[in-house]
Parts: structure tokens; C-alpha cells; sequence
């Protein structure tokens, strides 16, 4: 029988920062195609855009969420140290939570009518700051621990 292999808390935090620092950076990327698509709806313009900048908003959203589905599979696969095991796994299943609540949002825009369900776009919207908020105290807690 195979023994498991340990993480020292360091290992683990320099595995966890770097899966953090990639979805760090997708969202940096696609934070101006949210403002812009949320200028539109704002001023009720969204039917108004040119088609290819909405696409290109769609595009953005979608390979955002790829960015963080993977990073969500990087988490589960992330060996935590003994000490850690419990707020890990609260970890894993907010940033899985926020990455669902990412693909509702990229699932609401309608790039084919150039509409967009807007319940779900809210909701996700909604989701999404809570789970992110939830999640950073979460990562908080275990570089504390850490360190």
C-alpha cells in the first residue's frame, strides 16, 4: 500500500497562492468587459451595442469561467497539511460554489437575441460577491495558520 505523501503548510500555501494568483488575473482580464457590459445595462443600451463588442463580452465571461472551473479542480486536487483538512474542504466547495455562480452569469448573456436573462445575471452577481467574500476569509484563515 502506497503511502500518502504530506505537505508541509508551506507547500500547501505556495500551492494554494499560485492557483489564487491565476484567478486573480483572470478576473483583473475580464473586470473591464463586466464595467462595460454593466455601463450598458445601467443605461438600458445592451439591444444598442454593437454585436461584436457583446460577443466579445460573452467570450471574455466564458473563458473567464474556464479559468476558474480549472482553478476549482487545482483546489480538489491540492493535498492540505492534517491541521488544514477542515477549512480546506470549506474552501473547496465555496471557490466550487463561486465558479458555478461565474458560469450563471456567462450562461445568462443571450449572444444569439444580444439579451440577457437578467434574474440570473443578478443573482449570480449576487452569488458571487458573497462566495468571493467567504472564500478570501477562508484563504485568510489558512495563511494564518500557516504562517
Amino acid at each position: 500500500m502506497a503511502k500518502t505523501k504530506f505537505v508541509s503548510p508551506q507547500q500547501y500555501a505556495a500551492n494554494l497562492g499560485a492557483v489564487i494568483q491565476a484567478t486573480e488575473d483572470a478576473g483583473n482580464k475580464v473586470a473591464p468587459f463586466f464595467e462595460k457590459l454593466d455601463d450598458a445595462i445601467k443605461a438600458d443600451k445592451v439591444a444598442e451595442m454593437p454585436k461584436a463588442e457583446f460577443q466579445e463580452i460573452a467570450m471574455e465571461f466564458d473563458e473567464a469561467v474556464a479559468v476558474y472551473k480549472d482553478a476549482s479542480a487545482k483546489i480538489n486536487a491540492i493535498a492540505a497539511p492534517v491541521r488544514l483538512m477542515g477549512v480546506h474542504q470549506s474552501m473547496k466547495k465555496t471557490f466550487g460554489e463561486y465558479a458555478d455562480a461565474t458560469e450563471m452569469m456567462a450562461k445568462s448573456l443571450d449572444v444569439e437575441n444580444q439579451t440577457i436573462n437578467m434574474d440570473d445575471f443578478k443573482q449570480s452577481e449576487t452569488d458571487q460577491d458573497t462566495l468571493m467574500e467567504k472564500f478570501l476569509v477562508e484563504v485568510r484563515r489558512i495563511m494564518n495558520t500557516v504562517m
